[in-house]
């Protein structure tokens, strides 16, 4: 595009890197924060859940907000703008004298989460021509892949690190925690000095939030939009449920087999990035089909993958047999299968007039799905067991794979009676 410099693009390159394991390392860090308020683990999940929807609802609040913000100011301000805020919350995170407060600290990275999700996609549009737009778009995603596996992967290390240094378990978590928001705010330096400075030259004007979906709701009258609609609900469940309670269980699990707390954290990371790791190869594995089927055969092939992974965790009675190992990695192809699948149905149901408006109700069921699973699992994983919340998510996939062949054999039907 005009005015691009290859500084500018490798700099979104750079964000894109950094920017989901960012989002993502609030949730990892979850055993550790509770540790350092001494939260009975039979309350963990509970307050676990209620974090993840506080800021799930905040990210839906404010992300419309933070879009419009950057069509003033430019890409470049709101994107840098929010690895700060990242950097205020994960700095204060730790600090928080009880759950109040770290629900309060919680607020500050949920507003830098909103600006990271809006921002990445939106500087990518800005900077592509529509003839590398795809590859542009796969270039960012595996850079997210990417961040998310070595980023966390180097933070497993960390508590271990500190505690081999002379501190407590709890100093060893607080620095842990710093750690990343230094490196957040180096993130949101090099994004100012480097990206291209300006609002965007062209702003189309929207719809209000409510009107969009209305044209949504009214779409879901076609099969395949509500279908979609409900795979947003259940996908996004999905990556809710692994980055929320994945890693609480194993720590949870490894403190209880009297295991250090440094230790437990390096096991219960390094499980959840061998999850991360096998997405990746998953992104390319789906590829083999997902265009040469019907987007919604593609569905039910992914949610019966997606099924067994979750199921499959309840079945584990030993955290460092194979078992654990072959399910993560089970889990890990469920989890981006679903998701892509549910996309890759969504894109191709939703009509080219009020695409828009059918696409933002596929995010808005998503995050009635975020907020379920947070809730309901929470509850789940307190008071009946640590890998209910999979079982849940499990049945759930089970569901729309019925759902799908429902439709699938409903459509032949009508297309053989009208031939």
């Amino acid at each position: 595009m005009p005015d691009i410099e290859k500084r500018h693009l490798f700099t979104l390159f750079f964000g894109a890197f950094f920017g989901i394991a960012s989002m993502a390392l609030v949730n990892v860090f979850g055993p550790l924060v509770f540790n350092i308020l001494e939260i009975p683990q039979n309350e963990t999940g509970a307050l676990a859940g209620k974090l993840t929807a506080m800021q799930e609802i905040v990210v839906v609040c404010v992300i419309g907000l933070f879009g419009a913000l950057s069509d003033k100011v430019g890409r470049r301000i709101v994107y840098s703008m929010g690895f700060v805020l990242l950097g205020i919350g994960y700095f204060l995170y730790p600090l928080a004298g009880d759950s109040t407060e770290l629900i309060i600290f919680r607020i500050f990275i949920a507003l830098g989460c909103a600006c990271n999700t809006v921002m990445l996609p939106t500087t990518a549009n800005d900077y592509v021509h529509e003839s590398t737009r795809g590859k542009l778009i796969a270039t960012t995603s595996i850079m997210n892949g990417l961040g998310l596996v070595l980023i966390i992967g180097s933070f497993r290390r960390l508590p271990e690190y500190f505690v081999n240094q002379g501190y407590d378990s709890a100093l060893s978590g607080q620095y842990t925690i710093w750690c990343a928001a230094v490196m957040v705010l180096i993130v949101s330096t090099v994004l100012f000095t480097n990206l291209k400075k300006g609002a965007p030259a062209q702003v189309t004007k929207k719809g209000s939030y409510f009107s969009t979906l209305g044209i949504a709701f009214k779409e879901a009258k076609n099969p395949r939009v509500a279908l979609a609609y409900t795979a947003g609900v259940v996908s996004r469940g999905d990556l809710s449920v692994v980055s929320t309670f994945f890693s609480l269980w194993l720590f949870n699990e490894a403190i209880s087999m009297d295991m250090s707390r440094a230790e437990a954290f390096k096991l219960s990371t390094g499980f959840y990035v061998m999850v991360q790791a096998f997405a990746i190869p998953g992104a390319v594995l789906i590829n083999f089909f997902i265009d040469k089927v019907d987007r919604v055969m593609a569905l039910a092939i992914s949610m019966a993958i997606a099924a067994c992974g979750y199921l499959y965790l309840g079945f584990i009675d030993d955290i460092f047999s194979t078992q654990m190992y072959f399910g993560a990695a089970l889990l890990g192809l469920g989890e981006i299968f679903a998701n892509i699948s549910a996309i890759s149905l969504i894109g191709s149901a939703a009509p080219a007039k009020g695409r828009g408006a059918v696409i933002g109700g596929f995010s808005f069921f998503g995050a009635i799905g975020i907020l379920l699973v947070a809730v309901i699992g929470g509850w789940l994983f307190d008071n009946v067991g640590p890998t209910a919340p999979f079982t849940m998510v499990g049945f759930a996939n089970l569901a729309l794979l019925i759902l799908s062949l429902v439709l699938l054999f409903s459509e032949r039907g009508k297309n053989s009676m009208n031939s």
